[in-house]
């Protein structure tokens, strides 16, 4: 493969990473619509999902693959296949019956509290007491604004919602995409280091729990494919940037 090439290859990477992150934060950020159910099972996305399925197969000679999200959750590779199932079928079958079917899961799973309920939160899951606005939450909001992202309800709204996570992962991935186009590498490697870091600290500490609840209450299964797929794609993204990061460097 030729430098070009090559510049070529990363240049790819870095914007599909800032559409899977974007395309993440839309699936969770409310009730399905038909411009956001329309960015599941567009082409532009279900090609994205085979590139990661045949990626995270491929990462570290396929070692990657077999990891489970979580003690009893899906391999990599099966998440991967699970999510991309699912976009296939919503495109197959979308019409007005299945948004109002996702719809409802969406409300059941997500916005009225009761048996079904899945929080959309880090805190919950790290913190005590299932309590939201805590410590984890400050530092969430700490990275947010060290980047200028700042959420528009922030002081009534929590900051570590798994939907304003993929926002920001999404808009840093756009920015790290952007300076690699303009030839600032130095850049990118930071950009990428602080990504990898908030992933570490805020993302991957949970992400696994909550696509287990997810699927623990989704009985048609499309929520919790997208939910491991999420995961999934969150791992792979903090292995792969390691070796992203550690290539650039040594260009500069």
């Amino acid at each position: 493969m030729t430098n070009h090439d090559r510049e070529e290859q990363i240049a790819m990477i870095l914007a599909k990473r800032a559409y899977l992150y974007s395309l993440f934060h839309a699936v969770f950020g409310g009730e399905p619509a038909l411009d956001s159910m329309e960015r599941i099972y567009n082409e532009q996305t279900i090609g994205m999902l085979k590139t990661l399925r045949a990626e995270v197969s491929a990462c570290e000679d396929g070692a990657l693959a077999s990891l489970h999200l979580g003690e009893a959750g899906p391999r990599l590779d099966e998440a991967a296949d699970a999510a991309l199932a699912c976009a296939e079928m919503i495109k197959r079958s979308m019409g007005e019956q299945l948004e109002d079917e996702l719809k409802s899961d969406f409300v059941r799973l997500f916005v009225v509290p009761g048996a079904s309920y899945v929080h959309l939160w880090e805190s919950p899951y790290v913190g005590k007491e299932g309590m939201v606005f805590q410590e984890s939450t400050l530092d969430v909001r700490s990275y947010y604004h060290a980047a200028g992202y700042k959420l528009q309800a922030e002081k009534h709204f929590p900051d570590d919602h798994i939907a304003a996570m993929m926002d920001y992962l999404g808009r840093m991935a756009q920015r790290a995409y952007e300076a690699y186009a303009d030839g600032n590498d130095a850049a990118v490697a930071e950009t990428l280091a602080v990504q990898r870091r908030f992933v570490e600290s805020h993302v991957l500490t949970w992400v696994d729990d909550f696509a287990a609840k997810v699927a623990q209450f989704d009985g048609r299964g499309c929520y919790a494919a997208l939910a491991y797929g999420m995961a999934a794609f969150a791992r792979f993204d903090f292995e792969r940037s390691a070796l992203l990061i550690e290539e650039i460097k040594a260009s500069l």
